[in-house]
């Protein structure tokens, strides 16, 4: 197999390399700055195939293209663009770009994200791209603009802080992978979690769908989500304060500094407070009239979320031996209060709590190009020793739900910690972090490029339980992924290809657990493939397709557990599925966009998190899964300034049986998937009014409608489900109150953004949040905040 394949990419590209040599022209041309040439300017085609960077005389030169019509993009860091339209029927020469600073004043972020969203949204591999910085002066957060995604629910166990769990065409929990600038996020711990960054700690976000290109080299089953940082270019210091309901507090700083030519500083941080107490239903109280339990409506009296993260970078650029150098230090704190357990809230805590810290962590990342901006290199090395800790103070006495204490016999609030010894109050752990991650890019000419990719992740955890006195430190679970991408034109332009090979390798040592002396080393590999296309029938249309065999190994949470609740599993599998994809995109980009993608699953060695008790869970190979799903999206701009958009998908996937041979739940075989939402959808209307207050000015209003049909948490047998169109009309015919409502969310706010003097700019912004405070349900039926109020100030000095 390994054989055939090397044979298929070998024959692809030498067959276009000399099909490429026949009949073929050059342009070429320098790239400007204020009458300045310009160092690495990306200049590209189309695509971002098509793509050559600037030398250190701002020239650059595209080889072996053939006749035609071409649009030559230039671009600076990200920053600043000129087009020019070339018709090429003999060689070209004298194709310069000049690039004027004083072209992004009020558009800066605007062509930003047309060009980098563009690039992806439209590449062969499926992505939807979020321009987060578009909403700097929205009171937004990360989980709303996640849910107006087509294909993709965020689910949370409460507000500011909490757990989260992300479904992506089918698959959920971690089986989604979450990356910073392409970087997996485990060295820095739950830190840059969904629920805990505000929304401008980040540029964009880059939601893949399937197959992952080669650049991030990751091992996600059902997709990615990439949160890439903010580029600054020059000099600017920005501020933002948010106040929401709930005593709910952010603040974040984010300062750049250019020192010189090669020479910048910068600093970004972010600092959370919330008391989450909001209200819940049906919470359980022990009524002593007559001893059961009645259902009480309650704030949350134990939920508060605290957290500072701050970081500071070096950034060196432009010398002969490297186009840049950056080092970055991170610090971060969290302190949680723990209210419940993490599958329901059947029992309250009233002085349980978890902490998460880490004094540094150092970052570095090189990169250079080479050989005429053909090879390009980006090293990326981290750090990171990450203490956590979950304390239970309290011995022979449990909270209630109106947040009073009883005398009990319970040596602590958990249930399952013994008596403490003096001094002593939980249970301690640090997780020590190694990645290394390493990208090459090699362009061969105007058509092919050849991607390589190495992550190497190696994470060390140690476990100290005070209540037992025992410790051990030689647990380690080390993570290998190499990949390589093909990527290619064919038939003028219009087919776009990517071959991708990935191999997967991990290996766990240690003790299977804290609690006993039993060791085990478990070494497990596998190898995944993926194709990739599109084709361009117009400038207005295309479909897109792709096949992956694809493995995905266990984290480190599924791995380690968190030594409180969530056991550790050192002999897990890597979930392995077989997925297909399949796309049409009809589009004009300022005016409307149409998509209809379908997918199909095959999934074995589900990784899911079973309750083995009252207070404990862990990650098991629990279940085979397969099915398809649909999703549609749309825009459209009727008038000026408006923008209305909507989205809608529908999943059909199926328990396909259960690890072993004596599993006693065959008779689910078919049965929907339990506790997963199976249909949502959301619309949304945006409009600006322009040129308010003062020139430039500008008033936003929007509105986001969010729908996600009733699901049963538990697996009802395919005979019982409902005898309506796909499962959504009728009832089911067995009662049950294990089912999770319709959920109409609606959000709803203003912001207002202009500049306040000279360069400076000054937003507000004002969101409500659950609108009609509807009820809103979860991940294990847990309910979320009602109706919330959140107020924004953003200033940004120049």
């Amino acid at each position: 197999m390994k054989l055939n394949l090397i044979c298929i990419l070998s024959i692809l590209f030498f067959s276009t390399h000399i099909l490429s040599q026949k009949n073929t022209f050059t342009i070429s041309g320098h790239v400007y700055q204020d009458s300045i040439p310009v160092k690495n300017a990306e200049v590209f085609i189309g695509s971002p195939l098509y793509q050559v960077f600037t030398n250190a005389k701002g020239e650059y030169q595209f080889k072996n293209l053939p006749a035609g019509k071409y649009i030559l993009h230039a671009l600076r860091q990200q920053s600043l663009i000129e087009t020019q339209a070339v018709e090429l029927s003999s060689s070209v020469g004298g194709v310069d770009f000049h690039l004027k600073t004083s072209s992004i004043e009020l558009d800066e972020v605007t062509i930003c994200a047309f060009n980098k969203e563009e690039q992806i949204k439209f590449n062969p591999i499926k992505a939807e791209v979020i321009n987060t910085s578009q909403s700097l002066p929205k009171a937004t957060n990360i989980q709303t603009l996640l849910n107006s995604s087509p294909g993709l629910k965020l689910r949370n166990s409460g507000a500011l802080g909490a757990s989260n769990e992300i479904i992506i065409n089918g698959f959920s929990g971690r089986s989604i992978k979450l990356m910073r600038n392409g970087i997996p996020l485990d060295y820095l711990g739950s830190s840059f979690g969904i629920t805990k960054i505000p929304v401008n700690s980040i540029e964009r976000m880059e939601i893949y769908k399937g197959v992952l290109p080669t650049e991030l080299g990751v091992d996600a089953l059902g997709g990615a989500i990439n949160m890439v940082d903010r580029q600054c270019q020059t000099s600017e210091l920005q501020l933002s304060f948010e106040r929401g309901s709930f005593n709910s507090n952010i603040a974040t700083v984010n300062g750049f500094w250019k020192v010189s030519n090669n020479v910048s500083l910068g600093v970004y941080g972010f600092s959370n407070y919330s008391d989450n107490d909001y209200k819940v239903k049906n919470l359980p109280i022990l009524d002593p009239n007559t001893g059961r339990n009645i259902y009480i409506e309650a704030p949350l009296f134990h939920n508060t979320f605290k957290q500072h993260f701050v970081e500071g970078y070096l950034n060196i650029d432009n010398l002969k031996w490297a186009d840049l150098i950056q080092v970055r230090l991170t610090t971060f704190g969290i302190h949680q209060d723990v209210q419940n357990n993490f599958a329901n809230r059947s029992r309250p805590f009233g002085a349980v709590y978890r902490t998460e810290k880490t004094n540094v962590i150092p970052t570095v990342t090189y990169q250079k190009s080479l050989f005429d901006n053909k090879l390009y290199l980006k090293q990326f090395l981290a750090y990171s020793n990450i203490e956590n800790s979950f304390v239970d103070t309290l011995k022979n006495v449990y909270y209630d739900w109106k947040g009073i204490p009883h005398q009990s016999v319970s040596s602590s609030e958990v249930g399952r910690l013994n008596a403490l010894p003096p001094g002593k109050v939980g249970v301690n752990s640090n997780n020590e972090n190694f990645i290394y991650r390493g990208l090459f890019s090699y362009q061969f000419s105007s058509k092919q490029k050849l991607t390589a990719n190495i992550i190497n992740n190696y994470l060390i955890n140690s476990f100290d339980d005070e209540n037992r006195g025992y410790r051990t430190t030689s647990v380690s679970y080390n993570r290998l992924i190499a990949g390589v991408g093909y990527d290619a034109l064919y038939f003028a332009d219009r087919l776009n290809t990517i071959v991708q090979l990935k191999s997967l390798h991990f290996k766990t040592d240690g003790k299977t657990s804290a609690f006993s002396n039993a060791s085990t080393t478990v070494s497990k590999s596998g190898l995944s493939f993926s194709f990739s296309a599109k084709y361009n029938f117009s400038s207005r249309w295309m479909v897109r397709g792709g096949y992956e065999n694809t493995y995905r190994l266990p984290d480190q949470t599924e791995i380690f557990g968190d030594n409180t609740f969530i056991l550790s599993n050192l002999d897990l599998s890597p979930e392995q599925s077989q997925n297909y994809n399949l796309g049409i995109n009809l589009y004009e980009t300022s005016k409307y966009s149409f998509e209809i993608n379908g997918y199909y699953r095959n999934t074995i060695l589900l990784i899911k998190l079973q309750e083995m008790n009252q207070f404990q869970g862990a990650y098991l190979n629990l279940e085979n899964v397969k099915g398809y799903g649909v999703d549609l999206e749309g825009m459209v701009r009727p008038v000026a300034n408006l923008k209305l958009t909507g989205n809608l998908t529908y999943n059909e996937f199926r328990f396909n049986g259960s690890m072993g041979e004596d599993a006693i739940d065959q008779h689910y075989q078919n049965a929907r998937i339990s506790n997963t939402p199976f249909y949502y959808g959301n619309l949304g209307a945006d409009y600006i009014f322009k040129d308010v207050v003062s020139k430039g000015g500008q008033l936003r209003t929007y509105w986001n409608y969010s729908y996600v049909h009733y699901y049963y948490l538990d697996y009802i047998e395919k005979q019982y489900e409902p005898n309506g169109f796909l499962g959504l009309y009728g009832k089911s015919k067995i009662v049950t109150d294990r089912i999770i409502p319709q959920q109409h969310l609606h959000t709803a706010g203003i912001s207002f953004d202009t500049k306040a003097f000279r360069e400076n700019r000054m937003s507000i912004g004002v969101e409500v949040r659950n609108l009609f405070n509807n009820d809103i349900y979860n991940n294990f039926k847990i309910q979320n905040p009602g109706r919330s109020i959140w107020v924004k100030i953003a200033y940004t000095i120049k």
